[in-house]
């Protein structure tokens, strides 16, 4: 038998087109963008380097975050800033959610002021900024926000300088939530003044750290018809007396942390309060006692050290009273 030998053939598939398996990077811009922002911010960031259609693509997302690296030279500083720059440039007017900078040694404050005025353009809803311990201190004032509409929530931490006048009677109009962390203020009365600001201000967290050197902060007047919770913390001591004036009828959670000297006087009572949080270290009974009586309805309730003590010396006096 002759058998007659055939040539196998074997069929190799093309190369591949890369073009035209990369479908993704041809969807339109919302779609990507709606992509990146289920991201998290790092890796969003990353796709810058998966090709020029992904270059400049994050920089369109809702939520920025920028933190300056620790900086040995202005030059390096500088190179951070004109990234900031660009990022606002290429989004033009397109509405942030959420900003947040992070600046270190040797930032260029006139450049953090432009930079602010350029995210309040962008109708920015979340503004944080943070600043270094630094012998320079940033001018915070409220005409950076003339034309700022949007702001819902804003954090201030580190070497602030708040300024305040008080001839204006509005400064954020939707402004709920505001977290001050350890800023100097020009003037005693300009906490106050920024409180009574924010017409429909909800949350408002204070914390003061002192050391060495007095935030010209001399009393804490929460005046607000709409505040609904209330977070202290004076964590470090200073020197002289310290008072907290609260006067919001609508206060329904309140957490405080109090080392210092305080006194504290309740304008409006009682209190509609259902969760309270005290923790009073500062050795006197008296001028902590009004914060302690205003917790009688609440539902959640913490004491520790002094607050205990306090609530302890009510009880005391009322069987008292009842004995007499």
């Amino acid at each position: 038998m002759n058998l007659r030998s055939k040539k196998l053939v074997i069929e190799r598939p093309e190369s591949p087109n890369l073009d035209k398996m990369d479908f993704i990077s041809r969807l339109h811009d919302s779609l990507l963008l709606q992509i990146l922002s289920l991201l998290p911010e790092s890796d969003a960031t990353r796709t810058c380097i998966l090709s020029n259609r992904w270059k400049n693509l994050w920089s369109l997302l809702p939520i920025l975050h920028f933190v300056m690296p620790f900086c040995w030279t202005f030059e390096e500083a500088n190179r951070f800033h004109d990234r900031v720059d660009q990022t606002l440039a290429l989004r033009g007017c397109m509405p942030i959610k959420r900003f947040y900078l992070y600046c270190s040694k040797h930032c260029d404050y006139d450049r953090v002021r432009y930079c602010i005025r350029n995210v309040v353009k962008c109708k920015v809803q979340d503004l944080e900024i943070r600043f270094p311990d630094d012998s320079f201190r940033f001018k915070f004032c409220w005409d950076l926000f003339k034309t700022c509409g949007s702001l819902v929530q804003l954090t201030l931490r580190g070497e602030f300088v708040l300024s305040v006048p008080d001839d204006v009677d509005v400064l954020f109009p939707c402004l709920k939530m505001i977290n001050l962390v350890s800023i100097k203020y020009s003037c005693d009365e300009c906490f106050k003044n920024l409180i009574s600001g924010c017409p429909v201000l909800e949350e408002l967290y204070v914390e003061r750290q002192i050391i060495g050197e007095v935030d010209n902060m001399e009393s804490c007047m929460v005046i607000s018809p709409s505040l609904k919770k209330l977070g202290l913390s004076f964590a470090l001591s200073g020197e002289g007396d310290f008072r907290v004036v609260i006067d919001a009828p609508r206060l329904e959670y309140l957490n405080v942390v109090d080392v210092m000297s305080t006194s504290y006087s309740l304008l409006t009572e009682p209190l509609s309060l259902t969760e309270a949080h005290l923790k009073l270290r500062n050795g006197v009974v008296q001028p902590v006692a009004p914060l302690v009586t205003c917790i009688s309805n609440v539902k959640v309730l913490t004491l520790i050290d002094l607050a205990l003590l306090v609530c302890l010396f009510i009880y005391l006096q009322s069987l008292i009273l009842l004995t007499f």
